[in-house]
């Protein structure tokens, strides 16, 4: 498998992961029972948290092992798109 730097592919395929994942985090809320503006809220907190663990922003250590993510997404069946860096 190869890995290829394709700063807008990347940009498009983050943005419908970070979409999907910002609206699933806000149907378990609102299966929880908030709504509103508080639903907004906690939704966008809980997402926001989950992003920065996925970027690598944010330190992501258990029992002094540390785990660093690299974010990539497929692009046929052997190539992996990274943006060049810490996605956005």
């Amino acid at each position: 498998m190869k890995i290829i730097t394709d700063p807008e592919s990347f940009m498009s395929q983050q943005e419908v992961f970070t979409g999907e994942m910002i609206a699933r985090t806000a149907h378990r809320v609102e299966d929880a029972g908030l709504n509103g503006e508080s639903l907004n809220e906690v939704a966008g907190k809980i997402a926001f948290d989950k992003a920065c663990m996925l970027d690598d922003v944010t330190g992501i250590e258990f029992e002094g092992v540390e785990a660093h993510p690299y974010i990539t997404f497929l692009l046929g069946d052997d190539e992996l798109i990274h943006l060049g860096g810490n996605s956005t």
